[in-house]
């Protein structure tokens, strides 16, 4: 049967609910609708200058009203100790956030069951906007960045989405430390940050004491005329190495990048991690893979060797710390098996 260990007991779960709970104490509480004009925040002791995506931007004083485009992005505010400051979010009809978080969450207004229009974020008057996404960006549809900023409304872009990709976990960290600078909470984005890397390094190195190898292992999103997968400059490509998973499709030059079947059949992975979201779900992109041609004949189908994580658990939050366990403890069992 396939393996879906879809919510790991976290590590540091207490952690992050007590941070949440004492910055919500300390910044009040959640704004459940918009009420019109926001007192102006103290000023920084001296101006704070990050440079994000290319674009430098100094801050005179902490962000009041800010625009969430993401959900992980607002979990991340939220854990931040800035909930209630965010005046609206798009995709904002999620049923399952993080528990730290979901009583804030579920007060913020949500402008969209996608992404808002220019226009929805102008009304809203924000001085900040924060995407986990390139698209919560889009020139086309009239809400780049640049649109924005020319219209008085800073940017933030998760770095993933504007560089050469997620190599490294100290992309995180940077992001992190320069949200909680403009935020004006240094220390709460350095507590979420500590946990996250924390809770990975000890998969890690339950891994390496383990001494398992890597397990050779394609990552399905979708398609079936051609499978979408993960490639070598996202951070599906870094939760697989803390995973102990050897991503069969490294080479790959985005995050997500469209492969062919005959690929993966030359390439035989011993297991596949399938993404969950959307309308088709996770039992039947599996069904479909044990029927495709050229998959069938892999080891991993031969032996129903399955790993299902959530497309939430895939960007660049704490949530990864769910899919990495998720996925080393499908890949290597042993390794978390407790000696009696």
């Amino acid at each position: 049967m396939p393996v879906d260990f879809r919510r790991p007991v976290r590590d540091a779960a207490a952690v992050l609910a007590a941070l949440t709970v004492a910055t919500a104490a300390l910044s009040g509480c959640s704004r459940g609708a918009d009420t019109g004009a926001t007192p102006p925040a103290a000023a920084f002791g001296e101006p704070v200058t990050i440079t994000n995506c290319g674009r430098t931007a100094t801050y005179d004083a902490p962000p009041q009203r800010i625009v969430s485009m993401n959900d992980h992005v607002t979990e991340i505010l939220i854990q931040m100790g800035v909930g209630d400051r965010i005046v609206g979010m798009g995709y904002g009809e999620k049923d399952d956030p993080l528990p730290e978080t979901a009583e804030q969450f579920r007060a913020i207004p949500s402008l969209a069951a996608e992404y808002p229009t220019y226009e929805q974020i102008r009304d809203l008057d924000p001085d900040l906007v924060v995407g986990g996404m390139r698209s919560a960006f889009d020139d086309k549809t009239g809400r780049g960045r640049d649109a924005l900023e020319q219209a008085g409304i800073r940017t933030f872009l998760f770095s993933e989405y504007c560089g050469a990709g997620f190599s490294d976990i100290a992309l995180l960290e940077n992001d992190f430390a320069q949200l909680g600078a403009l935020l004006g909470t240094e220390e709460q984005a350095a507590a979420l940050t500590e946990s996250i890397t924390a809770e990975l390094d000890a998969v890690r190195a339950r891994l390496e004491q383990a001494a398992v190898a890597p397990v050779r292992t394609f990552f399905y999103d979708s398609g079936e005329a051609e499978p979408l997968s993960v490639g070598g400059v996202g951070i599906g490509n870094l939760i697989a190495e803390y995973a102990g998973a050897d991503n069969i499709t490294a080479e790959g030059p985005k995050p997500y990048f469209t492969t062919g079947w005959e690929v993966v059949g030359e390439r035989a992975p011993e297991a596949i991690v399938v993404l969950d979201y959307g309308a088709t779900s996770a039992e039947d992109k599996i069904a479909y893979l044990k029927n495709q041609p050229i998959v069938a004949t892999t080891p991993a189908v031969r032996n129903d060797r399955f790993v299902v994580v959530p497309l939430d658990d895939f960007f660049e939050s704490s949530r990864m710390v769910d899919s990495v366990a998720t996925i080393a403890r499908g890949l290597h069992p042993a390794a978390f098996t407790d000696p009696e």
